[in-house]
């Protein structure tokens, strides 16, 4: 299976417990003429800023700082629990934007900086920068990658081989800019040093304090400075409007499918199967083409899912084939067979070996084990039994115009085509409807009614009310 949110999974490494990461989402993401922050929108399902926490979390870092602008709304949330906040009181640069984060991380022995508009980047490289800056006794380390076009990044400038700056494209002669190393934005240091270094920072002729300019004041102090250099230099994909948002969605999408087949998944047709990230997915299991696996979806073992399913937010048995159905917020067991064509809205939960046949639509139901629901069905708001057999057309009418009402089903009751069971009501264990009943009370355990309003049927042939 594909790991969860990293957040989540409490047995994650943490050897850098008194590191603290720190996020820079305070830019104002005016590239992507939206409303919504730029960290905020979705890659494979996840808020950027959400990836880049999480990476820090699989690290294990022992804080994460988020550095923020004062109006920003909902980021903190997006990137999930136990984050810091440090507010950036005014848009004064990335040396800035660092600087704001250090009160939240007083007491820790080293710093990584990292930006939020990274959201390929992976718990990996974060562990080897670290670790390598250990390893090294550097002053400050950080990422670099070679790039067959690295317009708009900042270039690394050596000189015979040590790093002396890193030059921001706008600032770089021809020469410069002909360099293909470049700066990712991932950075190590020691706290001690850092928060002197970008106190220390001078202006730029904007009135901007650039965190790069670390990397000089570090050269220049004789001090030692490390790169770790990414062999997968997708990593490095930012996002600074839709083109490159586009971009990152399809690496990520591509990544998580790899993922899948490798933990032994068979995908179909991977260029027509949308996964989003931390959907998990057993061994054995075929995602045919065209389907759609969202949010917090998992699915077990051996499983046939698709063509052209849509599932959110749900939670698949062992051995269930699904067809070309939208399933939202539901709980499905195993041996079940669903689809096509059906409609699971939030709040379902079907119990092992049921069969919805096709055009059935269930909202908030429990279906109990080995019920069978043909076709063309809607049981809303319902309990249903075990063995229970659902006619075609059956309908429980569970709104009466202001409320929404009950429908509860016994063990091995009868449903007949074309019934309708007006809510609130109750169908005895055992019970049957004949077809095209419509059933406004109570019908006993064992009892057949029929009619319009469904009556009981006696064994002599007599109809008696319900009530």
């Amino acid at each position: 299976m594909t790991s969860p949110d990293p957040d989540l999974n409490t047995s994650a490494p943490a050897p850098f417990q008194d590191w603290t990461a720190v996020i820079l989402a305070a830019g104002r993401g005016t590239r992507m003429r939206s409303s919504l922050p730029k960290v905020l929108h979705p890659v494979a399902g996840l808020p950027m800023i959400r990836h880049v926490a999480n990476a820090a979390r699989e690290a294990g870092f022992g804080r994460i700082v988020l550095v923020l602008s004062p109006d920003a709304e909902g980021i903190a949330e997006a990137a999930g629990p136990d984050v810091v906040v440090a507010i950036q009181s005014e848009p004064l640069g990335t040396g800035h934007a660092a600087l704001a984060a250090q009160q939240a991380a007083e007491g820790s022995s080293h710093i990584a900086i990292m930006n939020g508009d990274l959201p390929l980047l992976t718990a990996d490289t974060l562990l080897e920068t670290a670790t390598t800056h250990l390893e090294t006794k550097a002053l400050l380390s950080f990422v670099t990658a070679n790039l067959d076009d690295p317009t708009g990044y900042g270039r690394v400038l050596r000189s015979h081989d040590r790093v002396q700056a890193i030059v921001e494209e706008t600032e770089a002669d021809e020469e410069t800019r002909a360099t293909p190393e470049i700066n990712v934005g991932i950075y190590a240091a020691r706290a001690d040093w850092l928060w002197s270094a970008l106190n220390s920072l001078m202006p730029s002729p904007s009135g901007e304090l650039y965190l790069t300019d670390i990397v000089a004041d570090a050269a220049n102090s004789g001090g030692d400075i490390a790169t770790h250099e990414l062999p997968d230099a997708t990593e490095v994909q930012q996002v600074n409007d839709r083109i490159e948002l586009a971009t990152a969605e399809m690496m990520m999408r591509d990544r998580v499918r790899e993922q899948l087949m490798l933990s032994g998944v068979t995908l179909v047709d991977p260029a027509t199967t949308y996964i989003d990230a931390g959907v998990e997915v057993g061994e054995d299991t075929t995602i045919l083409p065209g389907v759609h696996l969202l949010g917090s979806t998992t699915i077990g073992s051996g499983c046939r899912i698709g063509p052209s399913a849509v599932l959110r937010d749900s939670t698949v048995g062992d051995r269930t084939e699904i067809g070309s159905s939208t399933i939202e917020g539901s709980r499905i067991g195993d041996d079940v067979s669903i689809g096509p064509y059906c409609h699971l809205r939030p709040e379902t939960v079907i119990e092992r070996d049921v069969h919805l046949g096709n055009y059935v639509e269930l909202k908030a139901s429990q279906i109990g084990e080995g019920t069978r629901i043909g076709h063309f069905s809607y049981v809303g708001d319902a309990k249903i039994g075990h063995a229970v057999n659902i006619g075609a057309g059956t309908v429980t009418a569970n709104y009466d115009g202001v409320q929404k009402h009950r429908t509860e089903i016994g063990d091995g009751a009868f449903i007949g085509v074309n019934s309708v069971l007006i809510a609130p009501v109750v169908v005895g264990t055992g019970a049957s409807t004949g077809a095209g009943s419509v059933v406004t009370h109570d019908v006993p355990p064992g009892a057949q009614v029929l009619g319009v309003p469904a009556r009981i049927r006696s064994n002599e042939g007599d109809r008696t009310g319900a009530e």
